[in-house]
């Protein structure tokens, strides 16, 4: 089995994490049209339902040629509906060291979904694909994306001034930088 394809099926509540899939393409866009879900991070809103279409072909299908996991959907089994994304986007270079984001369906905010889902991604992350740093960062404002990280052991290392022009928007804020070791999270799982 190619674990960069087939990630491994986590379950959590009547939550799943599986490998996207082009079929997921109505449930992204459903959030992805989201000027709140969006206002933080680098892509979106989406205006047309083929952008969703795009992202999942040309960005999340793409991402075992550059030796990363496809990333998973988060999908509500009740509803089997995909509400969201949380996935290793970016492999730091000459170094065995992933990035994680994520994105959740407004309706499923404060539900902790995101909180579990990040600590199901970082075991796989350190226990599946055996990488030694996992790195995870957000904008200052974002404060409920910082309470879901630092809520799943990562530790604080730098910030610095960020400027992104979207389409819709400028992001100019603070980005803040948090890490996670191999050696941290062994010692933080043995407790």
């Amino acid at each position: 089995m190619n674990l960069l394809k087939q990630m491994p099926i986590k379950y959590f509540d009547h939550y799943m994490l599986r490998p996207i899939k082009k079929s997921d393409y109505k449930d992204m866009f459903e959030y992805g049209k989201s000027k709140d879900v969006c206002q933080y991070l680098t892509w979106g809103p989406m205006f047309h339902i083929s952008e969703a279409k795009k992202s999942i072909k040309s960005i999340f299908l793409t991402r075992p040629k550059k030796g990363i996991p496809v990333g998973y959907a988060i999908v509500d089994t009740l509803l089997d509906k995909m509400i969201g994304t949380i996935d290793f986007h970016t492999k730091i270079e000459h170094q065995n060291v992933v990035e994680i984001g994520y994105v959740l369906n407004q309706s499923y905010w404060s539900k902790h979904i995101m909180s579990q889902a990040l600590k199901i991604v970082t075991e796989v992350g350190f226990e599946v694909y055996q990488y030694d740093k996992i790195i995870i960062k957000h904008l200052k404002n974002n404060t409920a994306s910082g309470k879901v990280i630092k809520n799943n052991g990562y530790k604080f290392k730098n910030s610095y001034p960020y400027h992104y022009d979207k389409i819709t928007q400028v992001l100019s804020s603070e980005m803040m930088v948090y890490e996670l070791t191999k050696e941290n999270y062994d010692e933080n799982k043995s407790r």
